[in-house]
């Protein structure tokens, strides 16, 4: 082993998997401090993008490998988190994915960001009350939401205290920081979307017209990005990610619909695509592509389908010992630390 440059060893780890990496970190101390620095877990992040399914379904997480069916037979492998086992436990909500790192929320307003692959977890200390008073015509609810930026290095989670004060928490420095007011009405109880530095939110313009509020990290302002014209009840669409698009997905108990819009570039509505699928649903949602052809998608928080978009055509795809209704996001097996350590 001794006649094996360091270079080279690193580069052998680097290219394998975050749970193999873990395993050695046993083998000696120079490799447990090899694999806990920054450039170590920067290159292996870049070389491990293959996205995983993350499930909340009665109580518990899943993890699924969508690309290794076995005739067409998905097995979820249930995952350690915090708080795993607690009476209290209603269901475990996730509130967005980045990197490895996955922030949810097992019991009432108690948030933790942890990552899957190595177990690591660090619990988001309570927010500060807001210093703002409710406003009288109207009180709202609290939303939230978890992101990274890339400009400062940095993984925040969000939070909208009663619709309005905005509130911010940043893993590096440890501490919440308030920002401005939320600028826009009718915000929906659904999680933020992370997306290039942002998060995003479908809700009602001061126009009344609806628009994705997006809530930049790093500058901590919002700007407003246009939902394709066609869309006018901001309650029946959220969005979402689909390799690194931005998405708008259709969720209404009381109205089928056949497509979803994808934003090809990023902040230009005339890049909004609109997406047919054959068979109806009242809930739809993109989660990756699958061997770089067909979409794979959740519909009606029942379903694991298998889309081709050249057609619109979809395939069933079984998770056998997965409850339903179940709750679904995308992450990638990373080493990224959500304590800050050394990341």
């Amino acid at each position: 082993m001794s006649k094996i440059s360091q270079d080279t060893i690193r580069d052998i780890l680097t290219r394998l998997p975050a749970k193999s990496v873990c395993r050695f970190r046993c083998v000696s101390k120079t490799w447990l401090h090899l694999t806990h620095e920054p450039h170590f877990v920067a290159t292996h992040l870049s070389r491990h993008q293959k996205q995983k399914l993350i499930l909340s379904s009665n109580k518990s997480l899943f993890s699924l490998d969508q690309e290794a069916p076995i005739d067409d037979d998905m097995l979820p492998s249930e995952l350690d988190f915090p708080l795993k086992g607690d009476v209290n436990n209603q269901w475990i909500q996730m509130l967005g994915s980045c990197n490895g790192l996955v922030c949810i929320m097992p019991q009432p307003e108690t948030f933790f960001v942890f990552n899957p692959s190595t177990r690591e977890s660090m619990r988001v200390p309570d927010c500060p009350m807001s210093s703002h008073a409710d406003p009288p015509e109207e009180v709202g609810y609290d939303v939230h939401g978890f992101g990274y930026a890339p400009s400062v290095k940095d993984y925040m989670f969000v939070k909208i205290y009663k619709g309005r004060s905005v509130l911010i928490f940043s893993l590096k420095n440890k501490s919440w920081k308030s920002v401005q007011d939320f600028p826009y009405k009718h915000l929906l109880n659904d999680p933020g979307t992370p997306l290039n530095g942002a998060v995003h939110w479908l809700c009602m313009g001061l126009d009344h017209l609806p628009v994705i509020a997006a809530l930049d990290l790093a500058e901590e302002k919002f700007s407003g990005l246009s939902p394709p014209e066609s869309i006018v009840d901001s309650n029946s669409y959220t969005p979402g990610v689909l390799r690194d698009c931005l998405c708008l997905l259709h969720h209404n108990d009381h109205n089928r619909q056949r497509i979803f819009w994808i934003m090809k570039e990023y902040g230009v509505k005339e890049s909004w695509t609109k997406i047919l699928i054959a068979e109806p649903f009242f809930s739809l949602q993109p989660l990756c592509y699958w061997k770089n052809t067909k979409i794979l998608v959740a519909r009606n928080r029942r379903e694991i389908l298998l889309f081709n978009p050249r057609d619109g055509t979809c395939k069933n795809l079984l998770a056998n010992g997965l409850q339903v209704p179940f709750y679904v996001d995308v992450y990638v097996e990373s080493l990224v630390s959500p304590n800050f350590r050394l990341n």
